[in-house]
């Protein structure tokens, strides 16, 4: 069943969508549903140039998904991803699995989100 999760974000961030896995999870709805997640990926791409680093010369290593404020690789949010590898996390921002190598025209400072209690926090600034 659905839930939807209501918290003040920063930069008018849009509230994810829940739901409950059957391990009892709560995870986001993109992560569970992939064709949620390529439609939500699509237009991080078309709208936000979501792209590899080496589709663009104004790419930057430090500016990769990986090391983005919106990029979420939480212990929680791995077991909703199912990944095991470390290569992906949850774009907070896009809603939309993405890898840690590339990067959008959205990027922002002071990732990745990798505890819970610093993702507590963010929502709650």
């Amino acid at each position: 069943m659905p839930t939807i999760m209501i918290s003040i974000l920063p930069d008018g961030m849009p509230v994810d969508t829940m739901e409950e896995t059957e391990e009892g999870n709560s995870c986001p709805l993109p992560t569970q549903d992939p064709d949620m997640n390529m439609e939500n990926m699509d237009m991080a791409v078309y709208e936000y140039n979501y792209r590899e680093p080496n589709t663009s010369v104004a790419f930057r290593n430090d500016e990769s998904c990986g090391t983005c404020g919106m990029y979420n690789q939480t212990e929680s949010m791995q077991e909703c991803i199912d990944d095991e590898s470390g290569d992906t996390g949850y774009c907070q921002l896009l809603k939309f699995v993405c890898s840690s190598q590339n990067t959008c025209d959205k990027w922002a400072e002071g990732g990745p989100i990798t505890s819970d209690l610093q993702g507590e926090y963010k929502d709650n600034l």
